[in-house]
C-alpha cells in the first residue's frame, strides 16, 4: 500500500462521487496533479478550500487513492471578482496540462506566489503575472521559447521588431508585432510592467501558444469573463 504524509498541495477541482464523498483534484510539491476521494467529506463541518496551501495524507492499493488526513498550512485567503477568476483559470490550465503523477515543483512555487500575491496587485501587474505563470507552465511541459536568440541565432534587440513563428521561435521583421523588449522582458520579469499594448501582444502571443495544448473545448474561466465583456 502506498502511504504519502503531509504532502504541500493546492486543492484545484473538486466534484461530488458516490453518495457522502469528494473526488478532487490537488497539485502538490512533490507528486504534482494527483486525484483523490475524500470519503464521507460532503457531511464533514470543515470544508477543503481552494487557493489556500495544505499539508495533505493520502493512501491506498490502486490508482484512485484516498486523502486520509489534511490542514491548512497557510494564511486565510479569500478571491473575489476578477481575481477569483483569473485563479480559477489558472487552476483550468492545470487540470487539462498537467499528466497526473509527475513532479513539478519548481511550477508549484510559482503557482504558490501567483496565488499569493494577486489581490496585492494592480490590474496590469495582474495580467502581466498570468502571462508569466502561463509561460512557465508551458516551460515545464516542454513547450517553452527562446526568448534572448532569434531563430537565427541572434540576440534579440529590446529596439527590435519580431513575428512569432509556430514550433520555431521569433524571426526579426522590419515590421513585426513583437517589439523585442516586450520577449526580453519575459526571462527578467522584476522589470517594469509592460505597456497596456504589450500585454496584449503578450496575450495574443499566450494564446497561439496554448491553443494546440488545449484543443477545441473551451475554459469555464474565460466563459466567466467574456460575461463582463472583457477576456483572460
Amino acid at each position: 500500500m502506498t502511504r504519502i504524509e503531509n504532502s504541500p498541495a493546492f486543492l484545484i477541482h473538486r466534484r461530488m462521487y458516490q453518495g457522502s464523498s469528494l473526488l478532487l483534484d490537488f497539485f502538490t510539491k512533490d507528486h504534482g496533479r494527483i486525484r483523490l476521494i475524500a470519503r464521507g467529506a460532503r457531511s464533514s463541518k470543515t470544508s477543503l478550500q481552494m487557493f489556500q496551501c495544505l499539508s495533505i495524507s493520502f493512501k491506498g492499493k490502486s490508482d484512485l487513492k484516498s486523502l486520509s488526513q489534511w490542514e491548512i498550512s497557510d494564511e486565510p485567503r479569500r478571491l473575489l471578482g476578477d481575481d477569483l477568476i483569473l485563479a480559477i483559470y489558472v487552476n483550468e490550465l492545470l487540470i487539462r496540462l498537467i499528466p497526473e503523477g509527475d513532479e513539478y515543483s519548481v511550477l508549484f512555487s510559482a503557482y504558490w506566489h501567483f496565488i499569493k500575491d494577486i489581490n496585492h496587485k494592480s490590474s496590469s501587474e495582474k495580467e502581466y503575472a498570468l502571462r508569466i505563470f502561463e509561460n512557465q507552465l508551458m516551460q515545464e511541459l516542454g513547450y517553452g521559447l527562446d526568448f534572448k536568440d532569434d531563430i537565427e541565432g541572434n540576440p534579440i534587440k529590446s529596439n527590435g521588431l519580431y513575428d512569432f513563428i509556430e514550433d520555431q521561435g521569433f524571426i526579426a521583421q522590419t515590421e513585426g508585432k513583437i517589439l523585442g523588449e516586450i520577449l526580453l522582458n519575459i526571462i527578467t520579469p522584476n522589470q517594469a510592467i509592460p505597456s497596456s499594448e504589450g500585454l496584449n501582444t503578450l496575450k495574443k502571443l499566450n494564446r497561439k501558444r496554448l491553443k494546440p495544448l488545449l484543443g477545441d473545448k473551451p475554459l469555464k474561466s474565460k466563459e466567466l469573463f467574456f460575461v463582463n465583456n472583457r477576456s483572460i
